[in-house]
């Protein structure tokens, strides 16, 4: 029976960019039995870790912060757990937080709402960038149309977008963005960068950030009450 869940956060570096996300799960999975820690796994003939991401990232993609929800089948002090996992890891897929959640909290993947990225465009100047993303940004929206495995989907790019800039990058420029990545749809930076910077080479694809619905107690008092009760 689960008994407790923590939220790990966990770096994706430069070297492992291009291992899968099964490779991953299978990494968190090894590293926790090392570190002798209660996993728990799901019941029937092939039992699975109880490993819960946020959105599996692309391949050929580093990142800051990933998610990853672990479940134990016993309860362990939050220090111990970090202190037991963190040598586990390695230095391209280092553990970076642990938080305790409650065991009855959506999974990250339902829960997640935005997704941060950055990805470079070596030989552009910063003046096109931002022209280019000034446009875009003003426009009510912005109908595209994304080709994938034979298949096609027109949405509202525009809609998909929550910010977006660019940096000066030693010759040429670097683009941050927040995208959509709810259940409903996530927005790819691929496909921003391919619609508003046609033709540009853009590189060094990287996911910064993950952004949850997290639980809170005071709003979900005023979401029932209609207001905050001290």
């Amino acid at each position: 029976m689960s008994a407790q869940r923590f939220r790990v956060r966990f770096r994706k570096g430069e070297r492992v960019r291009y291992i899968s996300h099964l490779d991953v799960l299978r990494y968190w999975e090894r590293a926790i039995r090392r570190a002798e820690l209660p996993l728990a796994y799901s019941q029937g003939f092939t039992p699975h870790p109880k490993l819960a991401f946020a959105g599996p990232l692309p391949l050929g993609f580093t990142a800051a912060a990933e998610i990853v929800d672990v479940t134990l089948d016993e309860r362990v002090d939050i220090g111990e757990f970090e202190r037991r996992l963190r040598p586990e890891t390695s230095g391209d897929l280092r553990l970076m937080s642990v938080a305790e959640v409650p065991l009855s909290s959506p999974p990250p993947q339902s829960a997640l709402l935005w997704a941060d990225y950055t990805f470079d465009l070596p030989g552009l100047p910063l003046d096109d960038a931002c022209a280019r993303i000034g446009d875009f940004l003003a426009r009510p929206e912005f109908p595209w149309t994304e080709e994938r495995r034979e298949k096609e989907r027109t949405y509202d790019l525009r809609a998909a977008v929550a910010t977006l800039s660019a940096q000066p990058l030693d010759g040429g420029v670097r683009v941050s963005a927040r995208l959509q990545a709810s259940t409903d749809f996530m927005a790819r930076p691929e496909q921003l960068a391919a619609a508003l910077f046609p033709g540009a080479d853009a590189v060094n694809y990287a996911r910064t950030a993950l952004i949850l619905d997290e639980v809170s107690p005071a709003r979900d008092l005023w979401r029932r009450r209609g207001r905050f009760i001290e």
